[in-house]
């Protein structure tokens, strides 16, 4: 669900641009005590003894969950113990004592361990530990790329910035970009020019991080692709594993990359980036998915384009006015508008805050990708909102539109013309299955590009939202729906944190009910109750402690239950 604005939006990062050396937000939690005293001791072992010219920050996050969840279609549990671990290192100020304005350098970098032990908790007897182990039960119950305790180095760099007379900054490590083309990680060097005429020029390259590779995940590349290492399976034990096996899963290889962007360094209230960025892919890909009558599968070999892209954003905000934001990418591969958006909000008076917003949105792949060859077609998505600030303990927040979904054709009317021209019932689908290559009549109506006719089906979105707020109280009421003739999904829930001594202790609570509904699969409608008990500690600055008590219910899944807690511990001077 969206979350909703207050009254003035929070700080938020510009319309591009390398990022601070921040983790990413992270959906993992629960601690053990050993774990926990671990924890705690490692940022104490790490910190220096003695004074020194640089600042330091050590960080860490120790999370375990724990949680149990009925299949939907059948009667296996499915048992998770995960364990989450991060560990940040930052030395600031590496120049010593420097003049204000001067040049200064630092260097960060943050790992994680995201270790999961409830993978292979249920297999058992001959079966046990073969879902990362090809060479049980041989390979039947085996999934290419899955780890039990996956480790990844989210960013390592060194950093200079302010050099030669403040026009000049750097980066050399792995670090992430985000701008108007997503979220992305290399490893490499990043080069920008900061000019006194209000344009900063930042220059890149490297290679893309990529899943398979060592310390590297997959989170950042483009979509549409298995890929991973295919060393320790296969036919042939003493080599990776040659693409004839698990030919969906493509083998990881290294992904050389570069990109330019041209920014705005003036004024703080209008900002803009134009940024173009393009990787290629090395190595073997698999060009057709079955094997022919050798047992060969035919493979491409050599330097190909995995992603071209471009795109430009920009945002202007003055506070007692409102603001106004747009951008548009281009795919250069798909030869299409891969997306745009645009925005405008107005503070009308002091209290109250409206805006309108658009977004479109074409799925786009890695020029690899099967998907490239199947029909993607645009979702937009057109909203309003309001912010009341009631008093300065209660707001209230709505925010309402419509989303369209476009395919080509119609699938309820070309499936039940199909049935007719194979001279069965209308309804025939769901239980024949028919294959217009079998047919001539068949394959005339699939490739007539009058039965594809483009057809949009729409949305109804809402949400509302009643917030109060005191020092040490919030309690919070939040409602959604979304409605169109492929369902329907409507809930709401309630939530509250008490901050006690001093915001040293806290208690929190939440419910919720919601309701959905499938027309394609009325056996799959259903309502779900659900709560959550938490509570915290934090006793100073330099760490704090949460742990949850997570119990949903409803008649697909029964009852599902999830213990979670978190430990995070900063040591700075």
């Amino acid at each position: 669900m969206a979350e909703l604005p207050s009254r003035r939006p929070e700080p938020r990062p510009r319309s591009g641009g390398t990022q601070p050396a921040t983790p990413l937000p992270s959906a993992r939690y629960v601690s053990l005590p050993r774990a926990l005293a671990a924890a705690c001791l490692v940022p104490c072992a790490l910190a220096p003894r003695g004074a020194a010219a640089a600042d330091f920050e050590v960080e860490s996050t120790t999370g375990v969950q724990a949680y149990e969840v009925a299949s939907p279609w059948g009667n296996t549990n499915i048992e998770r113990r995960r364990l989450l671990q991060t560990l940040g290192l930052a030395v600031y100020n590496l120049e010593g004592d420097s003049a204000p304005g001067g040049a200064d350098y630092s260097a960060t970098l943050r790992l994680r361990l995201d270790a999961d032990f409830g993978v292979n908790g249920h297999l058992e007897g001959p079966y046990q530990g073969g879902e990362t182990d090809y060479s049980v039960a041989g390979g039947s119950r085996f999934i290419p790329g899955l780890q039990e305790a996956p480790l990844d180095l989210m960013y390592a760099y060194f950093e200079g910035r302010k050099v030669a007379s403040g026009w000049l900054g750097f980066r050399v490590g792995r670090q992430y970009v985000s701008d108007v083309l997503g979220w992305w990680s290399f490893d490499g060097a990043l080069f920008r020019v900061t000019t006194p005429y209000y344009v900063q020029l930042e220059a890149y390259g490297g290679l893309e991080q990529r899943g398979g590779l060592p310390l590297s995940t997959s989170r950042y590349e483009r979509q549409g692709i298995w890929r991973g290492s295919h060393r320790g399976f296969g036919s042939d034990k003493t080599q990776p594993g040659s693409a004839a096996d698990y030919p969906s899963y493509h083998e990881a290889d290294l992904a050389p990359a570069f990109g330019v962007a041209l920014e705005s360094a003036g004024p703080s209230f209008v900002h803009g980036r134009l940024t173009y960025r393009r990787v290629y892919n090395l190595g073997t890909t698999v060009s057709r998915q079955f094997q022919d009558q050798g047992g060969a599968v035919r493979t491409v070999e050599g330097s190909r384009v995995s992603q071209d892209r471009l795109g430009y954003a920009a945002d202007i905000n003055k506070p007692d006015l409102g603001g106004i934001k747009g951008g548009v990418t281009y795919d250069f591969y798909n030869q299409l508008v891969g997306s745009f958006y645009g925005g405008l909000e107005v503070y009308a008076g002091s209290r109250v805050t409206l805006g309108a917003d658009v977004d479109y949105f074409v799925p786009t792949f890695d020029a690899d990708s099967i998907w490239n060859w199947f029909t993607h077609d645009p979702i937009t998505t057109i909203t309003g909102r309001a912010a009341v600030d009631i008093t300065r303990e209660v707001d209230l927040a709505a925010w309402g539109g419509t989303r369209m979904w476009i395919a080509e054709g119609n699938p309820e009317e070309f499936g039940a013309d199909q049935c007719e021209i194979a001279g069965l019932q209308r309804d025939c689908l769901g239980t024949t299955v028919l294959d217009p290559s079998s047919s001539g009549d068949l394959e005339d109506y699939a490739r007539d590009e009058k039965n594809r006719a483009a057809t949009i089906s729409t949305d109804v979105l809402a949400n509302l939202a009643g917030r109060y707020r005191t020092r040490t109280t919030s309690v919070e009421l939040r409602g959604m729906l979304q409605t169109g003739e492929r369902g329907r999904r409507t809930g709401a829930d309630l939530s509250g944190e008490r901050r006690l001594h001093g915001q040293r202790y806290a208690l929190g609570a939440r419910v919720s009910l919601y309701n959905w509904e499938d027309p394609l699969r009325p056996d799959r409608g259903a309502t779900s109750f659900g709560y959550v008990l938490g509570a915290g500690y934090r006793p100073g600055e330099a760490a704090d402690f949460k742990l949850e008590w997570e119990h949903d219910m409803n008649r697909l899944v029964g009852q599902r239950f999830r213990v979670v807690g978190l430990v995070n511990l900063r040591v700075a001077p």
